[in-house]
Parts: C-alpha cells; sequence; structure tokens
C-alpha cells in the first residue's frame, strides 16, 4: 500500500445529523470494462421561487439518462431530465454560471420554494468516465478530485484493492465489496487514484 490503511468494522461509523448530509457523496464503482460508476448524494434547496434543481456533471464524463432525483421530504419521485449548461444559466439560480454545453442534471419540483421552506434532495446518478476510470494491465485503476468533506467509493463485486495514494478507512460491506473512506478536511481536493485486482 502507498499509504497507511485501517480496517475497521463498518458500524464504527456515527450517523450524521440529516442537515450535514450534504457533506457526504457515494460512489459505487461498476465493472471497470463499462467505465461506470454510480453517484449518490443529498442536498437542501432554500431558494425562494426555484421551481428546479441541479446536479452539474463534471466536464468530460457522460451521465445516463436514466438519473433520478428524490424529494426526500415526501419521498416524491421528482421528473428528471438532462439539459445544458447554458438552460440553467437562464435561470439565474445560482451565482457561478456552468459551461455553455456541460451537461446537467435537472429535476422539476412541483411547487416552487416559498418563503421558510426548504427541501431536501436526493440525486442518483450513472457516469461513464473513460479516461478516469479503466483497466491498466490487470489493474482497474479510478481516478478522481474528490472536493466533499466526506467521501465514500465502493469497489465491484469480486476485485480486491491493491493500492490508494491517500490516506483512506477501509471497511467491508455487507455484500462483501470493499468500501474506501475518504476524508478532506482541507480548503482544496483530494486527488485520489484507487488500484484493484479480481480476487
Amino acid at each position: 500500500m502507498k499509504s497507511v490503511l485501517f480496517l475497521i468494522p463498518l458500524l464504527a461509523f456515527g450517523q450524521f445529523h440529516r442537515a450535514e448530509q450534504d457533506r457526504e457523496i457515494r460512489y459505487w464503482l461498476l465493472e471497470p470494462d463499462t467505465h461506470q460508476f454510480r453517484i449518490s448524494h443529498d442536498f437542501n434547496v432554500y431558494r425562494v421561487g426555484q421551481k428546479s434543481v441541479h446536479s452539474f456533471v463534471r466536464k468530460g464524463s457522460d451521465v445516463a439518462p436514466d438519473s433520478k432525483m428524490f424529494n426526500l421530504d415526501t419521498g416524491e419521485p421528482l421528473y428528471t431530465h438532462i439539459v445544458k449548461g447554458k438552460d440553467v444559466n437562464a435561470l439565474n439560480y445560482y451565482p457561478n454560471p456552468a459551461d455553455f454545453d456541460s451537461l446537467v442534471v435537472q429535476g422539476d419540483l412541483s411547487h416552487a420554494i416559498e418563503a421558510g421552506q426548504s427541501v431536501r434532495i436526493r440525486v442518483e446518478e450513472t457516469y461513464t468516465d473513460p479516461v478516469g476510470y479503466a483497466m491498466k494491465g490487470d489493474e482497474l485503476v479510478w481516478t478522481r478530485t474528490l472536493g466533499r468533506p466526506v467521501n465514500h467509493v465502493t469497489l465491484p463485486e469480486g476485485w480486491r484493492l491493491t493500492s490508494v495514494n491517500v490516506p483512506a478507512v477501509i471497511t467491508l460491506g455487507a455484500e462483501g465489496r470493499i468500501m474506501l473512506r475518504f476524508t478532506n478536511i482541507r480548503n482544496d481536493e483530494l486527488a485520489v487514484t484507487i488500484r484493484a485486482r479480481k480476487r
């Protein structure tokens, strides 16, 4: 291993308060020949008058059209579709404009946010990234910068970790899949590279 790693039971992790969950993101790596991984993260929306919510796709990745968004307060699935950055910019919801031709996952709310109201949103997406996730020899290699304070990455079933370049907490999930937890206490992103081989 290239870093100091810790193997601890999964149940040792404390549960965060619901209001803090936008600090976390979860990744599930699919088989490397697909170059795909699933992502799930939650966030709150407060802006009065906002009628849609968005998840911005990182440049270089494609997002599957079956992405889903849910209102966690009601359990309601949102009508979810892919739009371009120019469409989101036209809404004037966000201080920083998106790239004009970038992909954005949009979920439409059943009604606009009212004064004093917030909505809790969950996003579930599948990304394809042939540059950042591929086979190199007999190893899968997943490279990505992680900006959230807490980041969880689960390897595909039947794969064992061979190296990771930054410290991680390693656990074994209920399905026997290896899980890595990265904590970022810095003001910048973690540049993570994970390597694994078939068991």
